[in-house]
């Protein structure tokens, strides 16, 4: 990670002009420090490609050192992009385990939620049996019980129903 100061100096631009840039494309500060700014090496890169493709150097360093300088700004921005590349490609890295792990926990819980499921379903079924039990039973217990009545209990309790 680099300061705006540390950039201009290594691409030879005064900081005023890599700090409007930074602030014209919106490019966030990767660390904030006791009011310095650090940029990490994507927002490094991409300054850097920018001021080596615009015309915003100067025009005599164009002509003294334009073979130089094409040449140097090709291996630049090829050292650029090498390091643009491996820096996405660290990541992908992660975003690929993180997938890996979410994949995991998402399998487990479909698994935690299936058991759940058969529990429930053996516990409805075990319940309908005991209530299936209790009302065949008190079907039981109503025809005894009107099996030993009288016969003057059946003919009043027919009387008041």
């Amino acid at each position: 990670m680099k300061t705006i100061k540390q950039i201009s100096e290594e691409i030879g631009i005064p900081k005023q002009r890599v700090y409007r840039y930074i602030k014209k494309h919106h490019i966030s500060d990767a660390h904030h420090d006791a009011g310095v700014m650090w940029y990490d090496e994507a927002a490094e890169v991409m300054i850097k490609q920018y001021f080596m493709k615009s015309d915003h150097i100067s025009d005599a360093h164009h002509d003294v050192h334009q073979t130089a300088s094409n040449d140097a700004g090709e291996a630049h921005q090829n050292t650029s992009l090498d390091a643009v590349i491996k820096m996405l490609q660290g990541e992908l890295e992660i975003k690929n385990e993180q997938i890996r792990e979410l994949n995991a926990r998402l399998s487990e819980s479909s698994s935690a939620l299936l058991i759940a499921q058969q529990s429930l379903q053996a516990s409805q079924l075990l319940h309908g049996g005991t209530m299936h039990k209790q009302l065949v039973d008190s079907d039981l217990n109503t025809k005894e019980t009107r099996q030993k009545e009288g016969f003057f209990q059946k003919i009043f309790r027919k009387k008041n129903n």
